[in-house]
């Protein structure tokens, strides 16, 4: 089926194993594979995000980056990252506004009691955007806000807000919230 993706599977130790599979395979055996996050943050420190669409396979109806995807065989972190960005938000981006923030590997749950394990790519993309300017895909996304960046710690550190968004296991918060606000300072 042409439309099928595929992704490489990864082990416990985040190295590829050249073994491909089918993404939904992936996920339901609950394997190891990459992922990038483009945090897109403008001057005045916001970020963008996006509500999930309550058709996507992973945590739907959420607020998350702006961007994300696989990373497809063969490719690597950055072209995954720009592809993602033109294929999302219909934007071209080079590779040098693209700042590599950390990599994570993180298994974060799912409600069935099941987990997506990543090895995550996490950029930041600084530059304004008008909204109105986007025609993103509704069978993923719902809605695109512009966020303060000090917000979204807020909701994410307390309790009841932060169900409403992407459950991330691990450190990965605290890492981009430190590198974000870094951001914020240049």
């Amino acid at each position: 089926m042409a439309d099928q993706q595929y992704s490489e599977v990864l082990n416990e130790q985040g190295h590829k194993t050249g073994q491909v599979m089918e993404r939904q395979m992936v996920h339901a055996q609950q394997l190891w594979h990459e992922i990038v996050n483009v945090w897109i943050m403008n001057n005045q420190g916001q970020v963008l995000l996006q509500l999930r669409s309550p058709k996507v396979e992973l945590n739907p109806g959420v607020w998350d980056v702006a961007v994300g995807t696989h990373v497809k065989p063969s490719e690597d972190p950055f072209t995954a990252a720009i592809r993602c960005v033109a294929d999302e938000l219909g934007i071209a981006i080079e590779r040098d506004e693209l700042r590599h923030l950390f990599n994570i590997q993180t298994a974060n749950p799912l409600p069935n009691d099941e987990f997506h394990k990543v090895l995550g790519h996490v950029f930041l993309l600084k530059r304004d955007i008008n909204l109105d300017d986007i025609a993103f895909n509704p069978d993923k996304v719902t809605e695109l806000v512009w966020e303060s960046l000090l917000d979204v710690i807020n909701d994410i550190g307390s309790e009841t807000p932060a169900k409403k968004y992407y459950p991330r296991q691990g450190n990965y918060y605290p890492q981009l919230f430190d590198a974000l606000q870094a951001q914020t300072s240049m």
